[in-house]
């Protein structure tokens, strides 16, 4: 394991001292339906009232109980601390991908987070580059952000600040092909968490999401894209993780993160490489239950009184993974983290979905349920926005829909098949109407973007599936899944890859349903 630490001897030189005082929110920002991832947040097509009755809002309401130890995970293993002023030199990984190298040191009972960032970017844009555009999403929390130093190269460098975008002058233009290092040492000061929210503290439970500044794609530009009142705005690159956890502030505390941990001494070591994002949860009232299956090991995040649907979303992810490994393409990771927490939905990243509790207080042991149904659309964001990316705010329907027919793909397949159950529960009770094509800034509310991105997403894939047949859509879905993986992919590369396999006329259905035919 190469420490973050020992890049900075490579690098050090001039740091250039900042500190940009933090935006405040506009209230649309952060009505996150479902949004994982994707923030990343994602939204689904079920959206609970924002009950305030709920017994996780009042930690005196849940009783400590039994804590069981942080993870059946988490294995003790002889390797050096990180240790922050003593940098150890070693060689630049050889991935073209970006590489985050993160130290950082939460106080629970604080609510901080100290962070010391490297990343490593290769240009493969084809072009010179004279900036570097970055997301710092926790700049969008009022006072949460405060950055200390700020580096590229080892060396002072301008730079701007504005809301959740930092434009990065380079000193010298960066061809493509070559690489630059940039170092960031910054302090998040954790906001109280919003019931629409992820990111944040409550008194039992906090989350860390999008919690460092990443070099957003480029496509013809750089895509960071202003948030909606719905879907999600994000943008990511596949990249490699180096995450470096110190947890200090209470007792017995429980780390559920995007990758499984290697404990050593105070520090637990993670890597997760080629995902989108790196989160993590940590609280001291997780129960933990993990499944060992054929294709990852699944651990289940939940809190006392939640067992049972603890144990039945466990087995349906465990399931849903395996179905859709054989039919679309292997899981990319090797863990993934069911995190229950207080949220009117749910919400996916690499490795980790989280679940609102509103779903375990309905869960009546059956798969009949949204626990369930909305449990196995995050897992199938693992494909369908971790693997293949796409622009989640200008093209959702590429993860959203796909992740809302991937929940009838699993129903159709689990015994005893309750595929009418699930259609008229999720879809057709709805009526939805819409373009499939609609994007975050057209203007609609939740239920009118629900209906026509997810929807109607789903029932195009439905008239898709049934004109041109089970073998072609079939081999269309694994072939898209293998062959984007890892990448982004557009509307365009969609039918492309569709047209790969299908002989048939389809323009009708695709004209029923996009506004802007691809």
């Amino acid at each position: 394991m190469r420490f973050i630490r020992s890049l900075y001897i490579l690098f050090a030189g001039i740091l250039l001292i900042g500190c940009a005082p933090a935006v405040a929110p506009d209230a649309r920002d952060f009505i996150l339906v479902t949004d994982a991832p994707n923030a990343t947040p994602s939204p689904t097509p079920f959206r609970p009232s924002a009950s305030t009755d709920s017994p996780l809002l009042l930690e005196e309401d849940l009783g400590v109980g039994d804590i069981p130890s942080p993870t059946a995970t988490a294995v003790p293993i002889d390797v050096p601390l990180p240790v922050k002023n003593e940098p150890e030199v070693v060689e630049p990984e050889s991935s073209q991908r970006s590489q985050y190298r993160l130290i950082a040191e939460l106080d629970y009972a604080a609510h901080t987070l100290a962070v010391d960032e490297m990343i490593t970017y290769t240009n493969q844009t084809g072009l010179p580059l004279n900036e570097l555009v970055l997301a710092v999403e926790s700049n969008r929390w009022p006072n949460c952000f405060d950055l200390k130093s700020f580096s590229v190269d080892g060396q002072q460098t301008e730079y701007r600040l504005s809301g959740a975008r930092m434009d990065v002058s380079l000193a010298q233009v960066l061809l493509p092909g070559k690489m630059v290092a940039l170092s960031i040492s910054y302090e998040l000061q954790l906001p109280a968490k919003r019931y629409e929210e992820v990111f944040g503290y409550v008194g039992y439970q906090t989350n860390v999401v999008n919690w460092y500044p990443f070099i957003v794609p480029y496509q013809n530009g750089w895509l960071l894209h202003d948030p909606s009142g719905v879907g999600e705005h994000l943008v990511y690159d596949a990249s490699d993780f180096d995450v470096r956890l110190k947890v200090i502030g209470a007792d017995n505390l429980i780390v559920a993160a995007s990758a499984e941990g290697k404990v050593a001494g105070d520090w637990t070591l993670y890597q997760l490489d080629a995902a989108r994002t790196f989160a993590f949860s940590v609280s001291s009232r997780f129960h933990v239950e993990t499944e060992a299956g054929s294709h990852a090991r699944v651990t289940s995040y939940s809190f006392p009184g939640y067992d049972a649907a603890g144990q039945g979303i466990l087995e349906a992810a465990s399931r849903a993974i395996s179905i859709y490994s054989d039919r679309f393409a292997p899981y990319p990771y090797r863990s993934l983290s069911i995190v229950q927490t207080q949220l009117p939905d749910g919400m996916e990243f690499d490795g980790l979905i989280f679940m609102g509790s509103e779903f375990y207080d309905d869960y009546e042991g059956t798969i009949k349920n949204n626990l369930i149904s909305i449990g196995v659309h995050e897992v199938s964001h693992q494909w369908w926005f971790g693997s293949v990316g796409s622009d989640q705010a200008l093209e959702p329907w590429l993860d959203e829909a796909l992740a809302l027919y991937s929940e009838r793909i699993f129903y159709e397949t689990v015994f005893p098949y309750p595929v009418t159950w699930w259609w008229r529960f999720r879809v057709t009770w709805f009526s939805p109407s819409g373009w499939v094509d609609t994007s975050i800034y057209d203007g609609y509310g939740f239920r009118l973007y629900t209906d026509a991105v997810y929807l109607r997403g789903a029932q195009f894939l439905e008239e898709l599936r049934t004109r041109i047949g089970e073998k072609a859509f079939n081999a269309f879905l694994r072939d898209y899944a293998v062959t984007y993986a890892q990448r982004s992919a557009t509307a365009d590369d969609f039918f492309a890859m569709l047209d790969r396999h299908v002989e048939l006329d389809y323009s009708d259905i695709v004209d029923a349903y996009f506004l802007n035919r691809p």
